[in-house]
């Protein structure tokens, strides 16, 4: 299931979906106190229901519980991006190399062509969190056509901080600097269709070039983020 997808299901998936939602697109902000009477009026759920939401939120990175505080959305810390951003690339550039070396289908190349067409459309309507969703799936799709699912997984664990990054990226520089220059969406735009002419070509050395230039741009950017929104941020650097 691609990581931004709605899981579908019962009225605590929908909860846990709907405070997920809030967190990504910053309706709920880093370091914001949750309170689980406050959650429980708001979603007319159960206390148990909100519980059980902000314990898989925990789990996947989104909050923290302090025992003297209570419970707050995590602030985003530079560090643990990092980390997850040289996880995600030396293991997506190892899918690259298994996906030149095997080749795709051709309704595995539609597939990737489909959801570049549909992050094509989303420049348009300028919904950062859709777009962001749907940016998700190519990554997603990488890791499904060489049977590494389970990797896709691993990342659903980690990258709050980085999904939340990505998410402040495209708000913030969705605009050019003159007429020559791309948003950061067209930027992903292009990088998404460079990669799939790259894996057509099974040219894995192109690719992955693409690929660490995708995540090394999100680290590029993270320290000028973290200048116009300092208290998003934790205070390490």
């Amino acid at each position: 299931m691609p990581e931004l997808e709605p899981e579908k299901g019962n009225q605590r998936n929908d909860i846990y979906n709907q405070l997920r939602m809030q967190i990504l697109n910053l309706t709920i902000k880093p370091g914001e106190r949750l309170s689980e009477n406050t959650l429980s009026s708001q979603m007319n759920a159960s206390r148990t229901m909100v519980r059980d939401a902000l314990s898989k939120l925990v789990e996947e990175g989104y909050i923290v519980v302090y025992p003297q505080r209570g419970t707050e959305v995590t602030l985003l810390d530079l560090e643990r991006i990092r980390q997850v951003v040289f996880s995600h690339t030396v293991l997506e550039q190892a899918m690259i190399e298994e996906i030149c070396r095997k080749g795709l289908t051709d309704n595995q190349f539609e597939q990737l062509e489909e959801v570049l067409n549909r992050q094509k459309l989303e420049i348009n309507k300028e919904n950062p969190l859709e777009f962001l969703v749907i940016e998700q799936q190519v990554h997603y799709l990488l890791s499904a056509f060489c049977g590494r699912e389970y990797t896709w997984e691993v990342f659903r664990t980690i990258d709050s901080d980085l999904l939340r990054l990505n998410y402040l990226q495209f708000t913030t520089f969705n605009y050019r600097i003159d007429m020559s220059s791309l948003t950061s969406w067209e930027h992903v735009q292009v990088e998404g269709r460079l990669l799939l002419d790259n894996l057509r070509r099974k040219d894995a050395e192109a690719a992955s070039l693409i690929c660490a230039n995708h995540f090394n741009t999100i680290l590029w950017n993270a320290g000028t983020l973290r200048d116009i929104y300092p208290q998003f941020f934790s205070g390490q650097a």
